[in-house]
């Protein structure tokens, strides 16, 4: 406040100066245009935007991927993945420009984004640094089980149908039209805070029932967040609707919000199913070959690398390929997986008969392929030969020693 009042001071007081002498004037205010929702936009359009728009701005996006290619178009300029994770922390942001007369800051920052993806592209937004610093951890995530496109049916004007858009318009422009003079901390009832606290105390109780930590997901450390902002969604509809008060989150509010991030994780995991499975699809034979029968996460890890998966697309890949109706995998052993279905089957015993012993003869020969396992063809019948059978029970005798 001090900086910026300082800022204005110093420009009303500049005037226009001609000859040294100073002209009295006054300054108009730039006209500063008021909105919430934004499309097309620069970095620091949007700073600017939201500099006048305290309440907070929403970045609609037809194709969510347009905007992580922006950052790439700015080149190291371009600090909007920065500021993304900045505002949805709460921290307030800063900007200094050399073209700006004053620096921009936002004390209380507000940024949603929405947008959508096209499935064959998704392993485009799920790119390593996004994963790895954590901004996709903060999105949530919608993705139909049935993919069926709905079929279109003509309407004859006989059913009364209810005005939908009409309601919802009344309802958000009852939200929208809430007073902000300044920011208000809502709490949560004690009975919403106690259902709130023992929801997210299991999943701190499953997160520490994993001893490896390459296992964790970090996902799960932002539900508590995404979990509280839901509540508050639902508070102000639940005011906006049904008039109820506003001094707290009460319950209803705090379940509604969990019951969403249980859908929206639900969702989030088929999407990575379908990037995994597609992924593993194109690479798995490559994957597969470069591991052992038995083998590490580490080792798994390595290999992906290999043959261009995530760390974390190798989690998922060996968590649904022990998982899925017929399991390729089996994990043994606390980071240990072994192979159900190794890359060379081995093949059964062939016994090769001499032209003697069709006429009573000496008997042939037993031969057995390189890594075949003796005792699973002992039970195979075999001809009746003494030698065979003799060769055989040594064999099996001293395998079981």
């Amino acid at each position: 406040m001090v900086a910026g009042f300082l800022a204005d001071e110093a420009l009303a007081s500049s005037g226009n100066r001609r000859g040294g002498e100073a002209e009295d004037c006054t300054l108009l205010r730039k006209p500063q245009l008021v909105t919430t929702v934004i499309s097309d936009f620069t970095p620091e359009a949007m700073m600017s935007i939201h500099q006048y728009n305290p309440r907070g701005i929403a970045l609609v996006v037809d194709e969510i991927r347009a905007l992580f290619n922006s950052v790439k178009r700015y080149n190291n300029r371009n600090n909007l993945i920065e500021n993304l994770l900045t505002a949805y922390s709460g921290q307030p942001l800063k900007v200094i420009r050399k073209s700006e007369a004053r620096p921009i800051l936002i004390k209380n920052p507000c940024i949603n984004i929405i947008g959508s993806a096209q499935t064959n592209l998704l392993s485009e937004i799920f790119r390593a640094e996004y994963m790895a610093n954590g901004l996709l951890d903060r999105f949530l995530f919608v993705y139909p089980k049935d993919r069926r496109i709905s079929g279109w049916k003509r309407d004859d004007g006989t059913i009364a149908r209810p005005d939908l858009v009409g309601q919802w318009r009344e309802v958000l422009n009852r939200i929208v039209s809430l007073p902000y003079p300044t920011g208000v901390v809502l709490n949560m009832a004690d009975d919403a805070e106690e259902y709130f606290y023992n929801w997210y105390n299991g999943i701190i109780e499953e997160v520490n029932a994993i001893e490896d930590d390459a296992e964790v997901e970090s996902r799960k450390m932002k539900l508590n967040g995404n979990a509280a902002r839901l509540s508050l969604v639902f508070l102000a509809l639940k005011w906006a609707t049904d008039g109820g008060g506003m001094q707290c989150v009460d319950l209803e509010s705090v379940q509604a919000a969990i019951r969403m991030i249980g859908y929206y994780e639900e969702t989030y995991r088929r999407i990575q199913e379908l990037i995994v499975t597609s992924n593993i699809g194109e690479s798995k034979e490559a994957w597969s070959s470069l591991l052992g029968d038995t083998f590490t996460a580490g080792n798994a890890i390595v290999a992906g690398k290999r043959v261009g998966l995530s760390r974390r697309s190798v989690y998922y890949a060996l968590k649904l390929l022990c998982c899925q109706p017929n399991p390729l995998l089996e994990k043994i052993d606390h980071g240990t997986y072994s192979k159900l279905r190794p890359n060379k089957v081995a093949a059964p015993c062939t016994i090769a008969l001499s032209d003697g012993e069709t006429s009573g003869g000496r008997a042939g020969r037993c031969i057995l392929p390189q890594s075949t396992n003796v005792k699973r063809l002992i039970p195979i019948p075999l001809q009746r030969c003494p030698e065979i059978e003799l060769w055989t029970k040594d064999v099996y005798d001293w395998c079981a020693r």
